[in-house]
Formats: structure tokens, sequence, C-alpha cells
């Protein structure tokens, strides 16, 4: 399969992108401290139906920051916006996680025309308590490596965390935990597939169900043996629904 790379200026942001594949165009947003490689076990599954399109978010993977840190949520999705713009993408089926996809919560609720089909995987958005116990019981439940699911993608997570650095990580968690995207949910229109990991404990399950319960239509699909990282905990699940999905086929494999 050939990636072809691309760099693209966006009001002073360079953004870094791969794309691949042929038909309607879907577009793969990352989460935090990613890149597109996050997305391996998923690109090989969509290519045959679809165009597909891997930009790394600003201050991640290739998109890096001579100074400061990556903008804030709303931000950034208008940026991703204009990206689209530049591509000459005027509708595309979105696909976000964690971060990315509170990014798409944001371009689906304010640029529904945008948007055909939503997919949003653990995604970030719904605030969690930060009171002392709270943060203990998150700490703890990140210190077993099963947290952060499949062992052979370790290394991708923390090649790109090295890349990025702590300033931009530390930066955008800030952003990602004082957006709340609550108020957005009800003016997405687009048909919505969420996905979600039973185990996860970054974004608990019970944040999917907030989503699948606010957003018009959404269907919600959890995956038992997945963490936060599902497309690369479950691959062969996560891409059977994901393209039945895209596909118009309702969600399920």
């Amino acid at each position: 399969m050939r990636l072809k790379r691309r760099h693209t200026m966006v009001e002073g942001f360079r953004f870094h992108s791969v794309h691949t594949g042929s038909g309607p165009p879907v577009v793969l947003l990352h989460g935090l401290a990613g890149s597109y490689r996050w997305w391996r076990y998923t690109v090989p599954a969509l290519a045959n139906s679809f165009r597909v399109h891997l930009p790394d978010l600003i201050g991640f993977g290739g998109s890096r920051l001579a100074a400061g840190g990556p903008p804030e949520i709303p931000r950034l999705a208008e940026l991703l916006t204009l990206w689209l713009d530049a591509l000459g993408l005027e509708r595309v089926h979105l696909v976000g996680h964690s971060m990315g996809g509170q990014i798409s919560i944001h371009i689906a609720a304010r640029r529904p025309e945008r948007v055909d089909r939503l997919a949003l995987v653990s995604a970030a958005g719904i605030p969690r308590r930060l009171s002392l116990p709270e943060m203990a019981r998150f700490v703890a439940e990140l210190i077993p490596p099963r947290a952060w699911g499949r062992p052979a993608f370790l290394p991708t997570i923390a090649r790109d965390a090295l890349r990025a650095g702590p300033a931009p990580i530390l930066s955008a968690t800030y952003h990602i935990l004082k957006d709340d995207v609550r108020p957005l949910l009800h003016r997405i229109r687009s048909p919505t597939l969420i996905i979600w990991g039973r185990l996860d404990p970054l974004t608990p399950l019970a944040h999917g169900w907030i989503l699948a319960d606010a957003i018009a239509d959404a269907r919600l699909h959890v995956l038992p043996d997945a963490a936060h990282n599902p497309m690369a905990d479950r691959p062969e699940e996560f891409n059977a629904v994901l393209r039945s999905f895209l596909q118009g086929d309702g969600g399920a494999p």
C-alpha cells in the first residue's frame, strides 16, 4: 500500500499528512501525542473502498511547532476545516480518536455541511472530576500495562510521545481538560457511530454513553477486550464495524 505524503500551510501552521486509497474521502484524526501511525491497522481495511486522509495534528507527528504549544481545541477544529479546504475536500467521513474525536465533535457540530458520517473512538471532551481521590484513582488505573492496550502498539505510543516532547503534550492535555463538548452534542446531525473499549481507563465507557444519549440516533459499539486504543487492541472487529458504518450498513459487520 503506497502512502503519499503532503505538507500544507494553513494560517501559518504546517500540516503533515499522508494519503492513500480511492473512493469517497475519509479523514482519520489521531489522539493526544499520536500521529497518523496510530491508524496503521485501520488504513489497509479502508483503502480499497475509500480515499483515506491522515493528518498529524498540530504539535504532533510531522506537524511540529516552531514555538509554543498546540492551539486550543476549537481553534484546531477551525484549522482542520481550513485544511480540508486546502485539499479541496468539501464533505468527508470523519473518524476521530480521543483528542481527535473531541476535535471531530467541534467540526461536526459547527460545520455540519462538511461531515457526511461521523465515527467517535474513545473520544475526549467529557470533563472528569479533578478531586484528589479521583486523581489518585486515575493514576492507579494507568499503572497496569494492559490499560494501554495491545503490547505490540506500545512502542508506537512511546515513539510518538518522545518525538512530541513533554511541553506540547502538557499544553494539549490542558486544552482537552478545559474543553467541554456536551453543549455541542445536540447540534450534530451526521449519522454517528461511537466505538469504545470496555477497559478504557482514560475515557471511561460512561462517557461513551453520554455521547450516545446526547447525539441524535447515535449508535454505541463496545469492544469488550479493548482499552483506550480499540483500533489497535481489536483491529479486525474494529475495522469491520467501522467499514460497515462508513459504507452505510448501520455500523454492524
